[in-house]
């Protein structure tokens, strides 16, 4: 075993991770990574979101593992890791999952009580228009949940004992049984779109890419909304733009692009209905700085010829 990795951090973490992983190993800078003179020493890669494709493995014949700041893993291909024997590993759960609950949870607040047009009324000096307003509850809301992780428990929890929403979740993945356990009802697809918030928890695959599209936006109803704190991808902006556009839906409020940042003329843009964030539905304080510490540890446990416990191919293992 050798004394220290060589640890690549290519997109920036929290200061206390950074200060976890100087502590036992070296560190090269993020800026510029790939034309970095000791790139090829590298041992481990720290990544959040940059796209890591089968390309730079050749660059880096002493890589042995990357580890993922968060837990989707889209923009790793892990196909590619897999046959150069490198690992990969995610940080799932901890105070991420609180945070991005959280912020989903805010976003169905935000379009339900219309704080970005509540706000611009005050600013225009139309007041008297808030007799004519009736703005949405969450308290008592049918909330639908696509995927039915973590994040999506935490996100029920919230609803249902902070709002007594009645919670409802369609996950393949997930027993029935399971479902109930947490007091929520399992639903198929069709079922959950038909209520009054849907919110989107599940990962990016073949499977769920477009997954929510023309047909199941028709299915919402039309003071409905739709939020988005996964990854893009897995609505069709197209779709959500015209169903938007036309009112047939209440509104939506999206934290995840397909592209991002998303182009300067991205159809979600222009529509007073859509409240977007740029992808920091998790990024609280608290949820970074745990983040960064899990990959400090899956770092350590790495370096010591240990299996992380968030091992996402053990077929690379020697």
């Amino acid at each position: 075993m050798s004394a220290r990795e060589l640890v690549c951090i290519i997109d920036p973490i929290h200061p206390a991770g950074m200060d976890a992983i100087a502590g036992s190993h070296e560190i090269i800078a993020a800026d510029g990574w790939q034309r970095h003179p000791r790139l090829a020493e590298t041992t481990v890669i720290v990544i959040r979101t940059s796209e890591l494709g089968a390309g730079i493995f050749g660059k880096m014949p002493r890589l042995k593992a990357i580890v993922k700041h968060g837990a989707g893993v889209d923009n790793i291909d892990i196909a590619a890791a897999t046959a150069q024997r490198v690992l990969v590993a995610n940080t799932p759960g901890g105070n991420n999952s609180t945070a991005v609950a959280e912020g989903a949870v805010a976003m169905m607040l935000a379009l339900l009580r219309q704080l970005r047009e509540m706000d611009a009324l005050v600013r225009a000096d139309r007041w008297d228009e808030r007799w004519r307003i009736r703005l949405g509850d969450l308290t008592g809301a049918r909330v639908g949940l696509i995927g039915f992780g973590r994040i999506a428990r935490c996100v029920a929890r919230i609803c249902g004992a902070g709002f007594a929403a009645e919670v409802a979740a369609y996950d393949p993945m997930v027993d029935d049984d399971a479902v109930r356990a947490e007091g929520v009802l399992p639903m198929t697809l069709d079922e959950v779109l038909r209520r009054d918030v849907i919110s989107i928890h599940t990962p990016l695959t073949d499977a769920t890419r477009n997954l929510v599209g023309a047909r199941e936006l028709a299915l919402m109803h039309e003071k409905a909304i739709l939020v988005n704190c996964s990854r893009g991808g897995i609505v069709d902006e197209a779709a959500l733009a015209e169903a938007l556009r036309a009112r047939r839906i209440g509104g939506a409020g999206i934290d995840v692009f397909a592209a991002e940042p998303p182009p300067a003329d991205h159809p979600l843009f222009g529509l007073p209905n859509c409240l977007l964030s740029p992808h920091v539905a998790g990024v609280t304080e608290a949820g970074m700085k745990d983040m960064a510490l899990h990959v400090a540890r899956v770092i350590d446990t790495i370096h010591a010829g240990e299996v992380p416990a968030t091992l996402l191919n053990p077929e690379a293992l020697p």
